[in-house]
């Protein structure tokens, strides 16, 4: 029985290692999809006539820092980059906090603190 376990584990990690070395070598060109197909569109994103820089979580606006203090998930979170997109006299502000397991999330809001894409 111990002989058949071990052919067995030894087939399934042949297919994986075949899968792996499959996926590592389709060059990505290859692959069918429309990469800008995100779930949200904003116009935030389109980069004619855009400027972006990075600020200190210090500098932003205070209707924004309001929003994230009275915000119960994220408040105690560690804001780890701030970017402030300024387009079409407009500024919205790309703001990454640091979660309790180290994932980014990012929220970008518009200077008036509302919630544009979460």
């Amino acid at each position: 029985m111990k002989g058949n376990l071990n052919t067995f584990t030894g087939g399934i990690m042949g297919c994986f290692i075949c899968v792996l070395i499959f996926y590592f070598s389709v060059p990505l060109k290859n692959l069918e999809g429309d990469f800008n197909n995100y779930p949200v569109q904003s116009h935030v994103y389109e980069t004619k006539g855009t400027d972006t820089v990075f600020i200190a979580a210090q500098e932003l606006p205070p209707t924004v820092k309001q929003v994230i203090q009275t915000d119960s998930l994220i408040n105690d979170l560690k804001i780890t980059v701030v970017k402030k997109i300024s387009q079409k006299n407009d500024d919205y502000y790309d703001v990454c906090f640091l979660d309790t397991d180290n994932f980014n999330i990012m929220v970008l809001y518009d200077k008036n603190g509302g919630v544009i894409l979460q």
